[in-house]
């Protein structure tokens, strides 16, 4: 008995070695990891700006930990999300049930509110820059932002033109007005976990610029708290399930509390601080 108790030991440390191992491959251990978005003394008001219902996703164990301790988080999305492909539904039907799933998912991250506007899912590079931007400084007039959460301008998290016009958008915006925001952050990830996408997630493989790549993260937070909460959020976007299966690869095989303690960070690379 205590030999096979021996062995069965050994055989956990084992595993939580290897398991340490990768987390460490994965992560950038050179990126700080910050305790909090806000620079210090700034008011607790967040606000995220994407282009479609469920980029959020790649930020929410984030917004989440925000909310829990006392920040105020806007969500905002330029489009209603009406142009995904294979879902069952029409693109008008398809507006309608992202805008609910919009809505539930600011509910379930705690966001004080939720803004889906009408700009065209999958036409945004192509679209009124000057009427876009306009709507969205209107926002953060409203709103008062000391913190802005939203995509790079060069790659948009994995290539999506949509992706870029925004954080386009969001950033001249914030370089020559919006007077309330204080630090402007962009999702990233480190080299490893581009690299690790670049082999298992569809959407790197078709879009990711070959000749360009996303800023290098300067601040990491750890969500490992957050995992019940970032996994409860994928099922709140039923619509879209091909898709998150395919950019959250093999959530779905491993509960959440180990899935997030193996990717246990979101990246944000500074783009504006005042």
């Amino acid at each position: 008995m205590i030999w096979t108790a021996l062995a069965v030991l050994g055989l956990c440390a084992a595993a939580l070695a290897g398991f340490l191992f990768v987390r460490t491959r994965l992560n950038d251990g050179d990126v700080p990891v910050a305790a909090s978005l806000f620079p210090p003394g700034a008011p607790l008001r967040a606000m995220a700006i994407w282009a479609h219902p469920d980029d959020e996703i790649t930020s929410a164990g984030t917004f989440a930990a925000m909310t829990a301790a006392g920040a105020d988080l806007v969500l905002v999305y330029l489009t209603a999300g009406e142009a995904a492909r294979d879902t069952g539904y029409s693109r008008q039907e398809l507006a309608q049930v992202r805008r609910r799933e919009a809505q539930a998912a600011g509910a379930l991250l705690g966001a004080s509110q939720v803004e889906v506007l009408d700009f065209p899912d999958g036409g945004l590079p192509a679209a009124d820059a000057a009427a876009a931007k306009a709507a969205i400084a209107a926002l953060i007039e409203r709103h008062a932002p000391s913190v802005i959460v939203s995509f790079d301008e060069a790659v948009g998290f994995y290539g999506h033109p949509d992706h870029v016009a925004v954080g386009r958008w969001v950033r001249e915006i914030v370089e020559t007005g919006a007077p309330s925001v204080r630090r402007l952050w962009q999702a990233t990830l480190p080299r490893a976990l581009i690299a690790l996408a670049l082999r298992l997630v569809q959407a790197f493989r078709d879009h990711y610029p070959k000749d360009d790549g996303l800023p290098a993260p300067t601040a990491a937070v750890r969500i490992a708290r957050q995992a019940g909460a970032k996994r409860a959020l994928l099922d709140v976007h039923a619509s879209q399930a091909k898709v998150i299966s395919d950019v959250q690869p093999y959530y779905d095989r491993a509960p959440a509390w180990l899935y997030y303690r193996l990717f246990d960070r979101e990246y944000f690379a500074l783009a504006v601080e005042r």
